[in-house]
């Protein structure tokens, strides 16, 4: 690899590294192909994909529908209506006041774009 220069902030913190084209295509392309090999992987075995930050709120064990809904940017009442179940029981389930059942999770899924299962674990 050619030389790599450093650009340092004030405090005198290596904050910018400047690279060779070819070397930053090789690890673009590398990324690349880490990122499809994952996706690949995941769809094999049938598991979600969420962005990094939906899958930390996720593993802390933040409420599952709470999570995925304000991912999917919609509100209570929104996913009441796609789903054709009560604002207050998705409150009810978002709070940890009460589960949801197979049929309520497969309706909340539906309407959020995911499975059921992620809802229900």
């Amino acid at each position: 690899m050619d030389k790599i220069q450093v650009i340092r902030n004030a405090k005198g913190e290596a904050t910018f590294a400047v690279i060779p084209w070819d070397e930053y295509e090789r690890l673009r392309d590398a990324a690349d192909e880490d990122a499809h090999l994952i996706k690949l992987g995941n769809a094999a075995r049938g598991d979600e994909a969420f962005p990094s930050d939906v899958a930390k709120r996720l593993v802390a064990g933040e409420p599952a529908l709470k999570v995925i809904r304000e991912w999917r940017g919609m509100t209570q009442y929104e996913v009441s209506r796609k789903s054709d179940v009560a604002t207050q029981y998705i409150s009810q389930i978002e709070r940890g006041a009460r589960n949801a059942g197979k049929k309520v999770a497969a309706k909340l899924a539906k309407a959020l774009g995911v499975s059921s299962d992620v809802l229900l674990n």
